[in-house]
Parts: structure tokens; sequence; C-alpha cells
């Protein structure tokens, strides 16, 4: 949103809140080396889409993000504490299925990192939608799971860097997709019937839509490549446009006050950071 606030030394002021950052060490020594690497990167805090967001809304109290050990791969909202945690066994994870994902491809050697940004990036994001339901008391419809995989995905549409391709967009839009299908089986019982997530086919083509609906010209090779149905992408810039909006209309009111904007006013800036160069061939991110 316009001038929304660094987070690094402070040549704009913060507003709301600011989001804080905190890598807790782990205890398991196999998970030393990924924190190790997270803590110096600084991973969570230079992901683009919360540096965009950074101080934006008037939250009733801080956001926090953390990375650290859970037993499991995993990643969660964690209301009590107002944290968003990412677990280090998910990092190492999505490296392992990035390294498979490369072998099926026969990609370059920088396939896994950037397997496990793109997925990072879309994780972080959906946990973040979690947060802002909870904290901003956002009224949601339907299942809160599908609802956030929306605000995730147009977040990556439109606040990726400036200097990334909308080649480059997509594709981590369509590697996060991809790592929904990691796990499936297309077998299912009850208790995939009665979760609260979509089963994963169907996030996986939601997220396929929503890409194709910001330009169906473009993105005219996902119905070719089988990954959009045609029936499905006749309805999708429709649909596209209604989350769009529904998000801009739930979140417009808790702007802080310097970067309060009307709906048409967000709605034309999203337009101006979504113009970016035409793509080549989009990446292929099909599971094997």
């Amino acid at each position: 949103m316009p001038g929304s606030p660094t987070n690094a030394v402070g040549a704009i002021r913060f507003v709301g809140p600011p989001f804080e950052y905190h890598y807790a060490v782990p205890q398991s020594p196999e998970l030393r080396e990924i924190y190790l690497r997270v803590r110096e990167a600084d991973l969570l805090r230079y992901l683009p889409e919360l540096q965009a967001i950074d101080g934006v809304f008037a939250l009733p109290r801080r956001l926090r993000y953390v990375t650290a050990e859970c037993g499991e791969s995993g990643a969660f909202y964690r209301p009590a504490d107002a944290d968003v945690v990412l677990c280090y066994e998910t990092l190492r994870t999505l490296y392992e299925r990035g390294q498979h994902h490369q072998r099926f491809l026969g990609s370059d050697d920088d396939h896994p990192l950037r397997y496990v940004r793109a997925n990072v990036r879309f994780i972080v994001l959906h946990e973040t939608g979690h947060a802002l339901v909870d904290l901003l008391d956002l009224p949601v419809t339907g299942r809160q799971e599908d609802a956030v995989d929306q605000l995730a995905a147009i977040l990556m549409l439109h606040f990726a860097d400036h200097d990334e391709t909308t080649e480059q967009v997509t594709g981590n839009l369509r590697l996060a997709a991809n790592w929904m299908l990691s796990d499936s089986t297309g077998a299912y019982d009850l208790h995939a019937y009665a979760d609260e997530h979509a089963l994963a086919e169907q996030r996986f083509f939601n997220l396929q839509c929503l890409i194709y609906g910001t330009d169906p010209a473009r993105f005219a090779s996902i119905i070719d490549a089988g990954d959009l149905t045609a029936a499905r992408a006749r309805g999708c810039v429709r649909e596209t446009q209604r989350l769009e909006r529904a998000w801009l209309h739930l979140l417009l009111p808790h702007v802080a006050s310097e970067h309060a904007m009307s709906e048409a006013e967000a709605l034309h800036y999203l337009r101006q950071r979504n113009t970016r160069p035409a793509p080549g061939p989009l990446p292929t991110p099909k599971i094997p």
C-alpha cells in the first residue's frame, strides 16, 4: 500500500504496531544448521510481502513471527501470544521436496532453495491471514482456510519485489500449489472430507484460477498445460476480482490513518503494482 513503512533503519516511521521477528534456538542438533542459516539471513523479516504490510494495520497488539522447533512439520498461528510460527522441520521437509522436484524437472541447482522460499512466503502469508482475522476480528463466511489461502495468493500477486517478473511471481505461486499436492494420494476418507482444509487438489486448482484470473491472455498456458479446466477458467477473472474487493473491504477500515485510502484508490494501486514485464513460458511445478 502507498507509503508502506520500511523494516530497516527508519526512513519512514511506523504508524501501526511493527511486526516482531524471533528465531528460537532448537534443541535438536540436526535442526541447528537450519536455525543458523535462517537467523543469519533474517529470513522472515525480509519476505517482501511482509515488508509491504509491516506497520500498515492498526493492530490492537503486536504480531510476532517466530521460527521454532515443533516436533513435526507444520506452521500455525498462536492466538494467545499473537505469534505466527514456522517450524524448522517444515523448512527441512520443503528443501527435501524441492530436491525431489528438481530431479523431476531436471532443473538447476538453485531450484530447492527457490522452492523453499516460494513456499515459505505462501505459508507465512496464509498464517498471517489467520492472525489478521483474529486480531482485527474480521468476519469470514465459509471456510477460513480457503479465505486465507486467497489472501496469501493476493498478497503474493501484488506485493512481490518490484524487480520480480510476472514469470517469477506466478512461478512462486505455482510452486506453492505443487507443495499442496505433495502428500495427495487421491484416495480420501471421511476425515479428509470433514477437515477444515479443502482437499489438496481443490487448493491447487483454486490457486491456478487466481493466477489465471489476473490476466487470462498471459496465462492461457495454464489451461493448455492441464492445470486448469476451461470451464473453471471462464469464471476466474470475476472470481479474482471479487476476492480482491472482498479482502480490501475487510482490511481497509483497519489501515492506520497515514495509509488510509478509498477502495477505488486501493484497487488502482494494486493494478499499478501488478504491472510487470510479460512472462516467458510458465514454469512447470507439476507433481511427479
